[in-house]
């Protein structure tokens, strides 16, 4: 089980990441997606190896800054290999490699981009689809097979007034539980769903040292 680094979020998962299970953690900009995908993944590094693939850039500064702010050896960093993935072919093959390199844990940020960009035209929206679900469920198949955990982050877009998660049909078929960060103002909260049990939602804040829980 691994901790997210917020108590009230890791009661919401049952206790934190598990074993052989894909977490997606979905919202708009700003609402501290990569700031969460970080902290999972500094509380993964004291025991193993973390595959960190991004289509973006990786911050490795901030990640970091994370680690000593939290009073932790700048050396865990060395446990972290970070994949820059910069077309959908890149990103099949790193689910092959995630066998190869028994990690600890997978982050792989902003999942959907790339088969966004490269499937953007009106008549390519079902191969879109097609080739997206194809991704998770070889990702899917790797994560149960090897039990290690996989966390992804996706953004959302605006459909008819309301924001809606990125290729949300084709991803929630394969992610186990969905981790949905909304910002409000100066106000932030995170629901997990499927939502079990009294409490459905934290509130947190973002912060130079990463996310806090709110009182």
């Amino acid at each position: 089980m691994i901790s997210t680094g917020l108590l009230g979020l890791d009661d919401l998962l049952g206790g934190g990441i598990t074993s052989g299970t894909i977490i997606d953690i979905f919202g708009p900009g700003g609402s501290g997606k990569t700031q969460l995908a970080m902290q999972i993944s500094m509380n993964s590094l004291q025991d193993g190896i973390v595959l960190y693939q991004d289509t973006t850039r990786f911050q490795s500064e901030r990640m970091l800054q994370l680690i000593k702010l939290r009073g932790l050896q700048p050396s865990l960093l060395d446990n972290m290999i970070i994949a820059r993935m910069t077309n959908t072919a890149e990103q099949l093959e790193y689910v092959n490699k995630i066998s190869e390199l028994k990690p600890k844990l997978v982050v792989i940020e902003n999942v959907t981009d790339l088969f966004s960009f490269e499937y953007s035209r009106e008549t390519s929206l079902l191969e879109k689809h097609v080739r997206f679900m194809e991704y998770m469920h070889a990702l899917s198949m790797v994560s149960i097979g090897t039990k290690i955990p996989v966390v992804v982050t996706n953004i959302v877009r605006n459909s008819d007034g309301q924001e809606v998660e990125n290729l949300s049909k084709s991803i929630s078929m394969f992610t186990h539980k969905k981790i949905k960060l909304e910002k409000d103002g100066t106000m932030y909260k995170a629901r997990v769903l499927p939502s079990f049990g009294k409490n459905k939602e934290m509130g947190y804040t973002i912060t130079e040292a990463g996310l806090v829980e709110s009182p």
